[in-house]
């Protein structure tokens, strides 16, 4: 009897992927693995808290600026849910607010907070202004609208309220309730732009020396889009700054991480450059600051440490991509310090 014939497959020899074929695929395996620690960090930490500066503590009143990037309170431009957990998670006492569209929409955002806003926004229709916790601090007669910093009504003007701590408003003699000024500023932009902000510093000046008479301790802070001049950087307008405030003894709080904002940068590709354009500047309250005083920024400028980073519409960075591409910053005053005289 013949033998049966065994049909046997042929087992095809694999090849071994070449050097080029193993780096994609690796590639690839990282790039998923970066994308699984992005989902579980916003999962874990949706508001970016992981690498947030420290919380407030009751022995502390804070102060943040925030540009919301033109905030109109539409779904489709900000995650509102996501911009009220962060509000919340800063927890500021008193928020200075630039790029306000819609005052309505702000106060849905803020539902209890006192709010007051500029009448005048510029020609891009810009407010800026201030909101506070009714139940910390208390705003004491009416705010004032600097119009002289409007470039012939272009621009935005500068706003300022003055504000006395209700926590410690019915502290004793020896511990007084901190009272101070806050002024918001929204500058013209730009590097093109610093000329105009040159005729404006002067008038900001004049602004503080005058609120200066009834109370000197003062904040002034906002977007002074301190970009230098068309060639030029942030360190050169930062400098020209300093020596143009000075005569209303300002000076300048340093930034903890170096950075305010991000921006496309010269590339304009899927990396985004850090910035640092929102300033914050103090008069008088040594007592309130502290041996080295300093501001922070939160969200995305912390969670990245002020480097750059790419965000696509693919991959968004949340923060920068559905709250604003500028980040909130912050000032911690103590309370119940010694400061200027108030009517």
């Amino acid at each position: 009897m013949a033998p049966r014939k065994q049909n046997k497959r042929r087992r095809k020899r694999r090849r071994r992927p070449t050097k080029a074929q193993r780096q994609r695929r690796w590639k690839l395996v990282s790039f998923a693995l970066a994308l699984l620690a992005s989902a579980v960090l916003y999962v874990l930490d949706p508001i970016g808290s992981l690498d947030s500066p420290p919380p407030r503590d009751a022995e502390h009143l804070r102060v943040v600026s925030w540009n919301l990037e033109n905030f109109r309170g539409d779904p489709e431009d900000h995650d509102l849910e996501r911009l009220r957990q962060t509000i919340e998670a800063v927890d500021p006492d008193i928020l200075a607010v630039q790029e306000i569209k819609d005052p309505e929409a702000l106060a849905a955002l803020l539902p209890g907070w006192g709010i007051a806003l500029s009448k005048g926004g510029g020609r891009g229709h810009q407010k800026l202004g201030v909101a506070w916790r009714r139940d910390r601090v208390e705003l004491v007669g009416q705010p004032v609208e600097h119009r002289e910093l409007t470039l012939s009504g272009r621009v935005r003007p500068a706003f300022s309220a003055y504000f006395r701590d209700a926590a410690r408003s019915s502290a004793s003699e020896a511990s007084p309730p901190l009272d101070l000024w806050v002024t918001v500023v929204h500058l013209k932009a730009m590097p093109t732009g610093h000329e105009d902000r040159t005729t404006q510093w002067p008038a900001l000046v004049e602004a503080v020396r005058g609120l200066s008479k009834r109370d000197p301790d003062h904040v002034v802070l906002g977007d002074f889009n301190s970009t230098g001049a068309p060639g030029e950087g942030t360190a050169t307008e930062h400098a020209e700054l300093d020596a143009a405030l000075r005569p209303a003894d300002l000076r300048r709080l340093p930034n903890s991480e170096g950075c305010s904002a991000y921006y496309d940068g010269a590339r304009r590709d899927a990396w985004k450059e850090a910035s640092e354009i929102d300033l914050v500047w103090v008069r008088g309250l040594e007592g309130a600051l502290g041996a080295d005083p300093a501001v922070h920024s939160g969200t995305h400028c912390a969670a990245h440490h002020c480097r750059d980073f790419r965000s696509t519409e693919a991959y968004p960075e949340p923060d920068y991509s559905f709250l604003s591409d500028h980040c909130p910053v912050i000032l911690d005053l103590r309370r119940g310090e010694p400061d200027g005289p108030a009517d």
